[in-house]
Order: C-alpha cells, then structure tokens, then sequence
C-alpha cells in the first residue's frame, strides 16, 4: 500500500493492485470523515474551504455509489440520447432519398458512392414497402411524424411505429452483418 498525503491533511491509501470501485468509494469516505473532523478544530476563515471540500467528496461519493449525476431523477439508462440514435448518418440519409429522385438540378449535391448506395439499400431491403416509404420520408425527407401522417392517411402513433420498428430492424441487421464479419 502506498500512502498519499494531500495538502488539506487528509491520508489516501492506494493499494498496490490499484483501485476497485468499492475501495475508492471506502476512501472516499474515509478522507470525508477526516475532512469533517478537521473541519470542526478549524478557524472560521478555513472552514468555508472545508465546506466546499467536504461539498465536493459527497458529490463525488453520491455519483459513485449512485452510478448517476446527483440530483438527477432518472439515470443514464433511461436517457434519452440511446433512445435517438440513428442507424445511419442524417445527411447520408438525405443524400440517399435525392439521389433515387434523379434531379438533374442537383445532382452536384447528391453525390453519393455507389458503397454506401449498396449498404443503404441492403439495410432498408429487410424493411416492408410501408415501413420503408415512412422511414425515407422520416429520415431521408426530414418530414415530421405529423407530416407523413397526414400525406399516408395514418395516425402519428401509427407512423412512429413504423419508424420505431423500422430502426430497429436496420439495427439488428446491421449487427447481423457485423457478426458475420
């Protein structure tokens, strides 16, 4: 075990394997108990700085034992950015849906290599012709759920449904080819 004092007087042990989550967590502690007892024998001057030291290791006890960022209510597993994530790049997406219109007005914008065309159309190949008509227009035309429901004559829960599962179909996909890689 190595011993680390730190300025403010409190002790760190490191163990010689290092740190598991419960050890650092023990010496979290630790040095808070310490911190609080100094604290206490300390001028009225000092302990404005052991407040915000003591204030810093129960924020950072707090995350540790909570896997989460204090005060929020809900943690990183019901976040909703993993809900968000896309299949595929936005832009690509849009790319795409142009470059089957055969514009000619913009076909300088619509440059796409025949590579990603291929993976495209191989993932939306495991999609139905509706799920695939509502996932363009979602991702490729950037209309809103609102907006395809309306042109299609279905309901919004309806068309985030679609899309839902359409993603989640180009997710599984994806894995598959992944795999077998």
């Amino acid at each position: 075990m190595t011993a680390i004092l730190l300025p403010f007087g409190v002790l760190f042990y490191i163990p010689r394997g290092g740190f598991n989550m419960k050890d650092l967590i023990d010496e979290y502690k630790f040095a808070l108990k310490q911190l609080k007892h100094q604290k206490e024998q300390c001028s009225l001057e000092e302990r404005n700085i052991y407040s915000g030291m003591q204030s810093d290791l129960e924020y950072a006890l707090e995350w540790m034992q909570k896997c989460r960022m204090p005060g929020n209510r809900r943690g990183v597993e019901r976040l909703a950015a993993y809900q968000r994530e896309k299949p595929f790049d936005p832009i690509l997406m849009q790319k795409y849906t142009r470059s089957l219109t055969d514009d000619d007005e913009k076909a300088n914008e619509n440059i796409i290599t025949s590579w990603d065309k291929e993976r495209i159309s191989h993932a939306l190949s495991s999609l139905t012709n509706k799920e695939r008509e509502v996932y363009l227009m979602k991702r490729g035309e950037m209309l809103s759920f609102s907006d395809i429901a309306s042109l299609l004559g279905l309901s919004k829960s309806t068309v985030q449904k679609m899309v839902e599962r359409a993603e989640n179909k180009i997710k599984i996909n994806k894995e598959i080819i992944i795999k077998a890689i």
